[in-house]
């Protein structure tokens, strides 16, 4: 038999088994390749109500909760927001659901500007009511924490403005992020108050 022959034979036992090493191949790079989803969640840190009182934000006690990360310097998108959440608090305390499994959270993404007394001016404007309802700050790297957790990014800007995620986050009791939803126009109190009341009936 020729080299050439030999060759030949060789080549077409190697294109036989070709095919099932280059999908082997292709299975084991898909299946460790693959990028871990890393779900949004709130994280293990101590935040301060307007009290002064450390609250633990991964203390859910049981709550699903609605949380807005807001600035009170923000011209538009966060009162906005703020408000819209005052009116699915009114329809939730009317039907006695506030602090009764459903919790919600404004977390300030400027604590050196607002202190406890610009946020308290914030939710007396905005209309907001404390039952069911804590507003938190703490210092810059616990807040952070916060966002880079949610995945919320923040960009100061040369006007000393805010640039930020337009993002509320939905969270169950154990922390972690069920539904993301838009601030200001984007945020639908009905859509978000039929959640809701479907994880608290589920639960």
């Amino acid at each position: 038999m020729s080299q050439a022959s030999i060759g030949a034979i060789r080549l077409r036992r190697f294109l036989m088994f070709l095919p099932p090493v280059v999908f082997l191949v292709l299975l084991l790079s898909w299946v460790f390749g693959q990028p871990h989803q890393v779900r949004a969640a709130l994280p293990a840190v101590t935040l301060e109500t307007l009290d002064g009182k450390p609250y633990d934000l991964a203390q859910s006690n049981g709550n699903v909760r609605l949380v807005e990360l807001i600035y009170t310097r923000c011209p538009d998108i966060c009162p906005l927001t703020t408000v819209k959440m005052v009116q699915l608090q009114k329809r939730l305390q009317a039907e006695q659901r506030m602090g009764n499994g459903i919790e919600f959270l404004t977390v300030t993404i400027d604590p050196v500007n607002d202190t406890p007394e610009v946020l308290r001016t914030y939710a007396k404007h905005t209309g907001i009511q404390p039952q069911g309802w804590t507003i938190l700050r703490g210092d810059e790297e616990t807040i952070k924490a916060v966002t880079t957790s949610l995945g919320f990014f923040v960009n100061q800007m040369e006007d000393g403005f805010l640039s930020h995620t337009s993002s509320t986050y939905l969270v169950d009791e154990n922390n972690l992020v069920l539904r993301k939803f838009g601030m200001g126009a984007d945020f639908d109190p009905d859509e978000i108050y039929e959640e809701i009341v479907t994880l608290i009936q589920e639960g």
